[in-house]
């Protein structure tokens, strides 16, 4: 019986294999933490840095799209001490599982704005008679009266709307590190001084720019909050994957418990529709689950007794009853979170880049925005601070900051959606590059599961006899060929069954020896040599025989998973060029690359020459992915630039992967690819147009051709621009 049916599916296997993979015991322990109130790349250079200041902390990472920063540090150290770092850099850390509500910030940044846009309207109107009136027309106590109506309208939206900005100016400047909000802060209190001080002594006020620039910003912010969020939705979705509660069973006593509670073990129902609580063994029952979560394939799952339930797959058959095998944080689902969050926390170049860039960025307009003042001061003093504003809100490098991260989370969890696990963020940024795909062949190129090719009969007992006779033989043996045979008849009673490793197997049927294996093994009890057959094409083949007489042969092969050629006609429209390297038999890898149209194809190949053969093409100027399954592709899987690991794969060779194809179809490669250089130009067109924004519209704010409202809008609308650009990666192409 094939051991896939007994154990569940090939990539429940492979994750519960990296799961139970013995090893040594880490040196150093990863902690995760749920960052709140940072909002650009300076909040993220911020809280590194006190993360790395920390003793113990050997390194520190943050996704200011996901707002997660994930910590290296020495085993033993104290979770409180990393948010107490945090907390020292103005901002709040917390546990992933403890975070508040996502939708409670949302709901407090949809009141700041709605109160925003109520003030910002009620002060428009008390200013439109300042406007339309001539100079000198409208009376000074009625113009000081709209003033002071103006004034208690903008206090409210400066203290409950505008808060964030100010705790975020202020966890800036008390770092020294400043961020995007400290020039906007300095507008803000530059403006407010400013009409304060002309609301009693006469002049000109500015409490709709204020108004309106608080607005604008707080419902950008609302909107790329909400766009960001969709950008990691499909990660974030695997919590919610859960049930509520689980029914677990004690003997007969049914109980409803927290999911949390489950232990390895425990016994639990799953009724029709409901989602498996924990990984689990099905006890009793058969039914269908669908694992789509995981693989991306909506085609249900046959599950029977002691196949492997996923949590958070759905039961799409009879309610059935299954033994806990893994919870909580051991869990298959867990792992594969982990492994998102561990991609989210590597940053490729796109986006160091933008992280070196913002700080500095920010000096710079400060720098800018205070010439622009001066000169004005000197020019037209009454348009200096105006200009001043206009330049300091028009160039906050929000989209600078955001043109990476948001791209690169988007990107990643659009291939999780399609069943490819990225486990390395930098994987997105080569795997963009790659002009090379390296394949190893059994179990990757092909099913890696035997069939039966040929079978030729040499005595008089039947092709069905024969069949039965072998199966019976072969039933307690591990290997491919066994499962083929096992597979293909209905064994008969054997006794005094055992095994010759490397010869075969005997056992008696019906009182007479048989045998099953190599010809020197079969032909000691056959008393003759091995009949002529049909020429040897390198295919696997045992020979069956009995006392005195010669029986069968059946003769095997490994065939090419059905989408292989299509994934390899993906590949070349993409550039990519396709090699096999196998450690089969010459002739074996030839009739597969053969079948398959591949021209490049390396046989007999141990683990050190896959390694000196990519090392190679690496050296030659190639950007190589390696493909691999097994423990013999992990050195090459190693020195490629990406590491692909096919999902059924062996735990170690997963280890080394950049990305893990849990989606069972070969065709997820090519399309990783294509979306890997959609994401590559997207990061691009969002860099091109942060800097763009800023190259046309600083000049225009020094030049005094826009008002410090303008600056606002442009400001809250060029970070949401690029947020909603990296929005596109989830639409599949047509």
């Amino acid at each position: 019986m094939d051991d896939s049916c007994c154990h569940g599916s090939p990539v429940v296997r492979a994750l519960a294999a990296a799961h139970d993979a013995p090893g040594p015991a880490p040196a150093q322990d990863e902690s995760v933490l749920e960052i709140e109130g940072a909002t650009c790349g300076a909040c993220v250079s911020r809280i590194e840095a006190a993360l790395l200041a920390v003793p113990g902390v050997a390194g520190a990472t943050m996704n200011l799209a996901s707002r997660r920063a994930r910590v290296r540090h020495a085993s033993g150290l104290p979770r409180e001490g990393l948010e107490a770092a945090v907390a020292a850099a103005g901002y709040r850390a917390a546990d992933p599982r403890d975070a508040i509500d996502p939708r409670e910030p949302q709901r407090v940044a949809l009141w700041r704005t709605g109160l925003a846009g109520f003030a910002m309207m009620q002060v428009m109107m008390l200013a439109f008679p300042a406007y339309v009136a001539d100079e000198g027309t409208l009376a000074w106590d009625l113009e000081r009266l709209l003033a002071l109506a103006s004034l208690v309208l903008t206090m409210p939206v400066l203290a409950f709307s505008a808060a964030p900005i100010w705790a975020a100016a202020w966890r800036g400047l008390r770092s020294g590190h400043p961020g995007m909000d400290v020039p906007v802060a300095l507008g803000l209190v530059a403006a407010f001084a400013a009409s304060l001080a002309n609301t009693f002594q006469g002049g000109a006020v500015y409490y709709d720019a204020i108004t309106m620039f608080v607005f604008f910003l707080s419902f950008a912010r609302l909107l790329e909050a909400r766009a960001l969020a969709a950008t990691i939705d499909a990660t974030e979705a695997l919590a919610r994957l859960l049930p509520r509660r689980a029914v677990r069973y004690a003997g007969n006593v049914r109980e409803e418990v927290d999911c949390a509670a489950l232990q390895p073990g425990d016994r639990v129902g799953i009724g029709t529709g409901e989602a498996a609580p924990a990984d689990c063994a099905l006890d009793e029952g058969r039914t269908e689950f669908n694992e789509a979560w995981i693989t991306g394939e909506s085609a249900p799952v046959a599950k029977r007794f002691g196949d492997v339930l996923l949590a958070g797959s759905v039961n799409l058959g009879a309610p059935v009853r299954a033994r806990v095998l893994r919870s909580g944080e051991d869990q298959t689902l867990a792992l594969v979170r982990k492994l998102v969050d561990r991609a989210a926390a590597h940053k490729p170049r796109w986006a160091l880049l933008a992280d070196r860039i913002a700080p500095g960025f920010v000096a710079a307009v400060l720098l800018v925005a205070a010439a622009a003042g001066l000169a004005w001061l000197a020019i037209d003093p009454a348009r200096a601070l105006p200009v001043a504003m206009a330049v300091l809100v028009v160039s906050c490098p929000c989209a600078l900051s955001l043109a990476a991260p948001a791209a690169l989370t988007a990107g990643a969890s659009a291939l999780a959606a399609r069943g490819v696990l990225v486990t390395r963020g930098t994987a997105l940024e080569t795997l963009a590059a790659v002009d090379r795909v390296v394949f190893d062949k059994t179990g990757t190129l092909t099913t890696g599961r035997f069939r039966i090719a040929g079978f030729e009969r040499f005595g008089d007992e039947s092709r069905e006899r024969c069949s039965a006779i072998a199966a019976a033989l072969e039933q307690a043996m591990p290997h491919p060929v066994a499962h083929a045979l096992v597979g293909a008849a209905v064994p008969v009673g054997v006794t005094q069954l055992s095994a010759s490793p490397g010869a075969g197997v005997e056992a008696f049927v019906e009182g007479v020896r048989h045998r099953i294996g190599t010809a020197p093994w079969c032909g000691a009890i056959a008393g003759s040599s091995v009949p002529t057959f049909d020429a040897d094409d390198g295919s696997p083949m045992v020979l069956l025989a009995r006392e005195g007489a010669w029986l069968a042969r059946f003769r095997f092969d490994d065939t090419p998973r059905p989408e292989a050629a299509e994934a390899l006609r993906g590949l070349d429209a993409l550039g990519c060029r396709a090699t096999l390297l196998s450690g089969d038999r010459g002739v074996v890898v030839a009739r597969v690359a053969r079948s398959l149209g591949i021209g490049d194809a390396y046989a007999e190949a141990s683990p050190h020459d896959k390694l000196r053969i990519v090392t190679g093409f690496v050296a030659a100027g190639d950007t190589v992915a390696m493909v691999g399954d097994g423990v013999n592709d992990a050195p090459p899987l190693a020195a490629a630039h990406v590491a692909i690991a096919i999902g059924q794969g062996a735990a170690l060779a997963q280890s080394q992967a950049d990305l893990v194809l849990l989606n069972p179809s070969l065709t997820a490669i090519p399309a990783a690819i294509e979306l890997a250089r959609r994401t590559r130009r997207i990061v691009a067109q969002n860099l091109a147009w942060a800097v763009a924004y800023n190259a046309l519209t600083v000049p225009l704010a020094v030049s005094g051709l826009l008002v410090p409202w303008m600056a606002s809008l442009g400001m809250s609308l060029s970070s949401l621009l690029v947020v909603l650009n990296a929005l596109r990666l989830a639409r599949r192409p047509a």
